[in-house]
């Protein structure tokens, strides 16, 4: 398993709402984007940067479903190890 340091910095933040609003109104079909690294179901557990911030979690999160719900992205979710995983949005 990869240690927290040798992890990119910018993998380990969470995407902002702001952000992956603004990927949406701009991207292209099959442009990607990461807009979660660790374990989205408990935040507070995940090995890379654990979060008690469940609120920001869930309004992403929900944003994202939205996105799915209205056509516009498909979902893709990939298992970097344990409680660790990358969820992705592909654009349609």
């Amino acid at each position: 398993m990869l240690s927290k340091d040798s992890i990119d910095a910018s993998v380990r933040r969470m995407l902002s709402l702001k952000a992956y609003q603004t990927w949406i109104n701009k991207s292209s079909k099959n442009d990607k984007i990461t807009y979660y690294r660790g374990y989205i179901v408990e935040p507070s557990i995940q090995p890379i940067a654990p979060t008690m911030d469940r609120k920001r979690v869930e309004k992403l999160q929900k944003a994202v479903y939205d996105s799915y719900l209205a056509d516009l992205v498909t979902l893709v979710q990939k298992r970097q190890g344990k409680l660790d995983y990358e969820y992705i949005a592909v654009r349609k």
